[in-house]
């Protein structure tokens, strides 16, 4: 029995092997068992996938790397390269030198290391690039030309403060509030003080003088000492304890430099530091947070519960709660993730405070002051749950959204809204939970990251019928191609003949999953990128898509910078097309490809003005590929790779049934072709040459059109077409129809 079957798209690209026996499902019939190093079109075929520009290679000095795409304006957009210690700027894929006048192709960054390349993370306005860590202190990246930039502690004021040793103390003297709510005075009166200089000092003590004005205990706990002359002049601190009988007078948190007998101090009811504490009236009702010092017995603060009374609090019914520190600090860490959202800039996560979010000042972007809760102030809020929920990053979209390890949350806001203090509230979503170190993209309006563990690829995005965020999950029918993901970029469509993509690094095998998406048409397309070596990081800047490549050559492993480049049919290739009309090119130093002293280097392809010359090995002395003859007009040298697509094990629709146990043979194929000049189909060599004279001398042209392949012999189990290539030219299949025979 023959039929004919005929496929007139891949859209479904590759299919999980897990879906081999669904027959019934509509994709079946659309998809590929193996799609390799080719891209899924959004017309629904096939093709080479573009090849790789050699760009530069960072040989063995490195092994951690971070791309990071910059674009300044519509005429100036870079890729950084970022290593232990240094930021490599690429501009048009171009490595800019004497970078600050040093004489050096790179930024000197001291304070990265390798442990932060994996999770650094970054936002960017305008000209500034903001990177994030928790082991690092906050940077600012910014542009002045090409080859000046300035990288430093990005001036972070009124850092966000948190009672990492929460204490409380009813000090020994009466307050009084100037209002009963909102913006008040705090007046201390009946305070007893003291001077003088200090008999001895211990790491986190003092002793007073002999004659001190303390008398008891009690006296001076809950108020300030600041050193004021000798040995620490300048440090304040708070008085934790008291013992009258010694004079010794404890503080909190320790001195940086331990006073001695010649330290000169003063102890008084508030000092500057007071400014983020809290007092707390026990006796009635009263809560307020200290804002600014105006003087030793005058605080402002702004009333968090009314006071009952404008009356004076007498001392032993009020207590101040302190042991307040920055949020970020070398001692508790940094913000592990940043964005701009509707005028502030926000952070998410810090090494301490992993589950809160913080938001600046509206346009004031490094001013993180809560000042009285109006509408421009500072916002932060946590994250609780009955699970623990780590922030991985923070992405601004329609609403803000949050990326924890735990799940995923939004702060809702409807279209009129902005976020405010009084608002700011996250909403769970979601429980897949991100993987850290894994940018999360946006595509079309949906974040796209990638699972806490690593298994699937996922899209969350707003559902106008459940009034809620959902997630799509994009690996849902290719989770055999999410291995151990470890970076991720999204390249947008520029025209028709493309569809967003989808660049996934998979650290298990150093391949890429690569998917093709048309979101109107519901098409989720992926295909598997392979190289000689593995990737290791990828990022989109603007259009061009740069990988980094681990390649081995004679035993050596290698670096390198590359750009995928739809003239290029080759990896790790270098492009000439602009030879003079007269002065033919004869050959090309290939230096990247080779390894002096370790032998031989790669062995590598040439397309010379369009036809396809003997392979050649790089030779490790001169490291020179000399063409067969001179080439003209254009060429290519570069690594191939393999080219390999293969259709799903076929199921013809019978009235008899299915056909799973009977063998099969494909008789004939036809296959709908574009601008191809290379094709086997199951082996078959298909033939893009006329014959005439020095017709092996002339490139070969691409076509469009129906090629036949006849005489395809052997019967199998599961009757599959295989397309491939023998050498590295342009190949487009746009449908197969074939006939099949079978038989019992």
């Amino acid at each position: 029995m023959r039929v004919t079957q005929f496929q007139t798209n891949f859209s479904v690209g590759e299919l999980d092997p897990l879906l081999r026996a669904r027959t019934d499902l509509q994709q079946y019939q659309n998809a590929l068992e193996e799609a390799t190093n080719v891209l899924v079109q959004p017309q629904g075929g096939i093709r080479r996938r573009d090849g790789l520009e050699f760009i530069y290679n960072f040989d063995a000095s490195f092994t951690d790397f971070k791309l990071v795409p910059f674009e300044f304006s519509v005429a100036d957009s870079y890729m950084l390269v970022f290593v232990v210690g240094r930021i490599y700027v690429f501009k048009d894929g171009e490595l800019q030198a004497n970078i600050n006048g040093t004489g050096n192709p790179y930024i000197a960054a001291a304070s990265i290391t390798a442990a932060m390349l994996d999770e650094l993370e970054y936002t960017q306005a305008v000209d500034t690039l903001i990177l994030c860590h928790e082991d690092l202190q906050t940077k600012r990246l910014v542009r002045n030309t090409d080859t000046s930039w300035t990288l430093e502690n990005l001036p972070l004021s009124n850092i966000p403060q948190y009672a990492y040793a929460f204490d409380t103390h009813q000090p020994n003297f009466d307050i009084t509030p100037s209002a009963t709510e909102g913006n008040v005075t705090i007046t201390a009166s009946s305070v007893t003080t003291d001077t003088g200089t200090a008999q001895a000092g211990g790491s986190d003590t003092i002793t007073l003088k002999s004659s001190s004005s303390f008398t008891s205990d009690d006296d001076p706990n809950g108020m300030f000492i600041t050193l004021t002359s000798g040995t620490g002049s300048g440090q304040t601190r708070h008085v934790e304890d008291y013992v009258a009988s010694t004079k010794v007078l404890t503080v909190y948190p320790a001195w940086d430099t331990q006073p001695d007998n010649t330290t000169a101090y003063k102890v008084e009811a508030y000092a500057p530091s007071a400014v983020g504490e809290y007092l707390q009236v026990v006796s009635t009702f009263g809560r307020a947070r200290y804002i600014e010092f105006v003087s030793a017995t005058v605080m402002k603060a702004v009333v968090e519960v009314p006071f009952f009374d404008t009356n004076a609090v007498v001392a032993g019914d009020w207590e101040s709660e302190h042991g307040y520190e920055d949020v970020w600090s070398n001692t508790r860490g940094w913000p592990r993730s940043a964005t701009f959202h509707e005028g502030r800039l926000y952070f998410g996560g810090s090494k301490s405070r992993p589950n809160t979010i913080w938001g600046s000042r509206v346009i004031d972007y490094f001013n993180f002051d809560p000042g009285t809760g109006l509408d421009d102030e500072s916002v932060e809020a946590t994250i609780n749950t009955n699970q623990l929920n780590n922030i991985v990053n923070v992405v601004a979209g329609a609403d803000m959204r949050i990326f924890s390890t735990g799940g995923e949350f939004v702060v809702i806001q409807s279209e009129d809204t902005p976020i405010t203090p009084n608002n700011f509230l996250i909403r769970p979503q979601t429980r897949l939970g991100s993987k850290p170190g894994v940018p999360i993209e946006d595509l079309n309006g949906a974040s796209v990251f990638v699972q806490r563990q690593g298994k699937s690829l996922n899209a969350m995005q707003y559902g106008s019928g459940t009034a809620s965020y959902q997630i799509q999950q994009i690996s849902v029918l290719s989770s055999h191609l999410i291995k151990n993901p470890i970076d991720l970029a999204a390249r947008r469509t520029t025209s028709t003949d493309e569809a967003d993509t989808l660049f996934v690094v998979n650290g298990d095998d150093g391949s890429m999953s690569v998917y093709s998406i048309l979101v109107g048409q519901n098409v989720i397309a992926p295909s598997s990128f392979t190289t000689d070596g593995d990737f290791i990081a990828v990022a989109v800047e603007i259009a061009d898509v740069y990988v980094i490549v681990k390649r081995t050559i004679s035993g050596i492993v290698n670096y390198m910078l590359e750009k995928f480049n739809s003239s290029i049919t080759l990896d790790s290739a270098t492009l000439r097309t602009n030879i003079t009309p007269g002065a033919p090119a004869n050959s090309i130093n290939m230096d990247h490809l080779r390894e002096i002293g370790h032998g031989d280097g790669k062995t590598v392809s040439i397309v010379r003005d369009g036809v396809v010359d003997p392979d050649q090995v790089v030779p490790q002395n001169a490291a020179t590929i000399t063409f067969v003859s001179p080439a003209t007009s254009d060429f290519q040298v570069g690594l191939n790779y393999t080219v390999q697509a293969k259709t799903m094990p076929t199921e013809p629709v019978l009235a008899s049934g299915s056909v799973q146990g009977l063998k099969k043979r494909i008789v004939q194929v036809d296959a709908i072709l574009n601008e191809t000049k290379d094709l086997t189909i199951n082996g078959k060599q298909i033939s893009f040459r006329n014959f005439g004279e020095n017709v092996l001398d002339s490139a070969v042209q691409p076509f469009t059109g129906v090629k036949t392949a006849h005489g395809i012999l052997g019967y199998s189990a599961t009757g599959q077409i295989t397309i491939g290539q023998t050498v590295p030219l342009s190949m487009t299949v746009l449908g197969l129809e074939y006939k099949l025979s079978v038989g019992s």
